[in-house]
């Protein structure tokens, strides 16, 4: 086996094989001689069709079939032979093959980053945490009062946290009805501004049956996004229609207002489950919810702390076609296609990049540590799913089967453990704060 082989500046693997006559030239000729035993053709006795007219027919296809597949055992070897990793698909060219010539072919790959790892014990994270008091437990109760507060209608002005019933339709500033702008029914709560910017300001102090002219600019996905059939555009100011955000005038017909009515403390117990027979029941459930919240969060920041900080200490290169590659496979198993398409690799390049760093880094760890998962692994995990969803060891080994999942619950359990050896080897410290700073720091991530 000769082999050439020429890497790009952006990594991309030209490899011509030429594989010898004396490795081809017999296992064609077997490849004719097994068809032709096995061959039912209309005519002649089993295994007596001549060897001319199986050439003739069907030589080509037979020996295309085999030679790809030698190809492709030959390309393994090579690569194995020159320390070729790919990073994705791989690209064979058939040039020439014969019964009684060499097999030429030619592959082109974009070959793996070679991932430089100096430093993976001893990461350095920190962490958020953070303690619950019996302030935070009584705020935590006033939330769950407005979970379960009942609405009841009044006839007064709305006040701030009122929900209004409506009927919306779009108008000019005069308050004529534009054609084509139906009357829409909307249900809104005083707070989000939902017809629009300052919204919510214009409806303040509204009476069920009062009708109001109010100006606002629309927020996308509020209302229909329609153009006006007549904008007025100020001298000097450019006409792009699509990218002025012009201002919106709705006739509001309020049909009712409501208020919150928020529950007493001593019936919360049993609004939240049926089952507490007091408020201590429910203190010492608010008290585990939070504490389990933080318990999570700080599971998911230190794994994620790890990370990011294995890819910061670890640089290597990663060309951009790689990274081209790599989202060109998502989008595939995405089936995107289209503007969808290069909207997903836009948005998430960056993302597929550092997910790139840490796969290539995690499976040196992996290797470095000899960190497997066997079957017994996957055994032990199966029987534990079976036993927290109440069904036998069959019913979820035969399900994963059936979606695939094997190799996804393998996978998730290799990555899982190579978190895991980063966490033992890390040196974790902790940040305190005030329970409510600590939900603040979680919803910034």
């Amino acid at each position: 086996m000769n082999i050439k082989k020429e890497i790009s500046p952006d990594n991309e693997v030209t490899i011509e094989i030429e594989v010898s006559i004396e490795e081809t030239g017999d296992v064609f000729i077997e490849t004719l001689k097994k068809f032709r035993r096995d061959a039912k053709i209309p005519g002649f006795r089993p295994g007596r069709v001549p060897m001319g007219l199986i050439r003739q027919r069907w030589g080509k296809a037979l020996l295309g079939e085999k030679a790809e597949e030698i190809a492709r055992d030959h390309l393994v070897k090579a690569m194995e032979k020159e320390e070729l990793e790919s990073s994705g698909r791989i690209e064979i060219e058939m040039v020439d093959y014969g019964e009684s010539k060499p097999l030429l072919f030619k592959a082109k790959f974009l070959l793996q980053p070679d991932a430089k790892l100096t430093h993976y014990k001893e990461l350095r994270v920190v962490v958020n945490d953070a303690e619950v008091t019996d302030s935070d437990v009584e705020k935590e109760f006033e939330n769950l009062r407005h979970e379960h507060a009942f609405l009841r209608s009044i006839d007064e002005s709305a006040p701030g946290d009122a929900r209004l019933t409506l009927k919306v339709q779009e108008v000019d500033p005069s308050g004529l009805t534009l054609v084509g702008r139906p009357v829409e029914e909307k249900t809104v709560e005083m707070g989000y501004d939902e017809l629009g910017i300052s919204s919510d300001e214009q409806l303040l102090g509204v009476k069920a049956g009062e009708k109001r002219l109010i100006e606002v600019i629309p927020d996308p996905g509020k209302l229909s996004q329609a153009p006006a059939q007549s904008t007025i555009i100020t001298p000097g100011q450019a006409d792009n229609r699509n990218e002025i955000k012009s201002t919106r005038y709705l006739s509001v017909e309020v049909e009712k207002v409501e208020i919150p009515e928020l529950p007493d403390l001593d019936d919360l117990a049993g609004l939240v489950d049926e089952n507490f027979e007091s408020l201590d029941d429910l203190r010492k459930y608010v008290r585990v919810r939070m504490l389990g919240f933080i318990e999570m969060s700080k599971l998911r920041q230190m794994e994620r702390g790890l990370i990011d900080r294995l890819i910061e200490d670890n640089p290597f290169p990663v060309s951009g076609a790689v990274v081209d590659a790599t989202l060109h496979d998502i989008t595939d198993s995405l089936e995107l296609e289209g503007e969808k398409r290069e909207q997903f690799c836009r948005e998430r390049r960056e993302d597929a990049e550092i997910d790139l760093r840490w796969v290539l880094l995690r499976d040196k760890i992996a290797k470095l540590e000899n960190i497997k998962i066997t079957s017994e692994d996957l055994a032990e995990e199966i029987s534990r799913i079976a036993e927290r969803s109440g069904k036998t060891i069959d019913e979820v080994r035969n399900r994963l089967k059936s979606e695939n999942g094997l190799d996804r619950l393998r996978q998730r359990l290799y990555e899982q453990r190579v978190i895991d050896f980063l966490k033992t080897n890390a040196d974790i410290d902790k940040r305190m704060m005030t329970f409510h700073e600590f939900v603040e720091s979680v919803s910034k991530r």
